[in-house]
C-alpha cells in the first residue's frame, strides 16, 4: 500500500458490535467484541484479553505506520493503544484505537474510539 492510498476513519459503534455504554464511559469492550471489516464484511471476534495483550508493536512495514500514525488522533483521556493488523479475508491494513483505563493495580477497562482501515484486495 502507498502512503497516498485512502485510509478511511470509522467510529466505533460502525464496525463492533458488542460494546456497551455507561455514565462515565463509551464503547466499552466486555468480555468480547465482534468487527467486521467494512471493505469485505469479513468478522472477526476480538475478547477482552486481546486488547490487553496489545503492545502497540505494529505488524506494519514503516512508511505504511506513517501514514497511520499521521491519521491516529490522539485521545484526551486515558492511556492511548492500537492495535494493527491485516484482515484475514482481503488484507486490508486495520488499526484500532482504544483507550486502557486502569482500575485498579491488576485489572484494566477498554473502550474502544475507532478503527482506521486502508485499502485491501477486493474479495473474490
Amino acid at each position: 500500500m502507498m502512503p497516498s492510498a485512502q485510509i478511511d476513519h470509522y467510529e466505533a459503534r460502525t464496525v463492533f458490535r458488542g460494546l456497551f455504554d455507561g455514565e462515565d464511559y463509551q464503547n466499552r469492550v466486555a468480555a468480547a467484541c465482534i468487527y467486521q471489516c467494512p471493505r469485505c464484511r469479513h468478522r472477526i471476534r476480538f475478547r477482552w484479553r486481546s486488547f490487553y495483550s496489545a503492545d502497540s508493536h505494529s505488524v506494519f512495514k514503516r512508511r505504511l505506520r506513517r501514514c497511520f500514525d499521521d491519521l491516529t488522533p490522539a485521545l484526551t483521556s486515558g492511556e492511548q493503544s492500537c492495535f494493527d493488523f491485516y484482515c484475514p479475508t482481503c488484507a486490508a491494513p486495520t488499526r484500532i484505537i482504544f483507550s486502557a483505563i486502569d482500575y485498579s493495580k491488576i485489572a484494566y477497562h477498554f473502550d474502544i474510539y475507532a478503527a482506521l482501515v486502508g485499502e485491501g484486495n477486493p474479495p473474490k
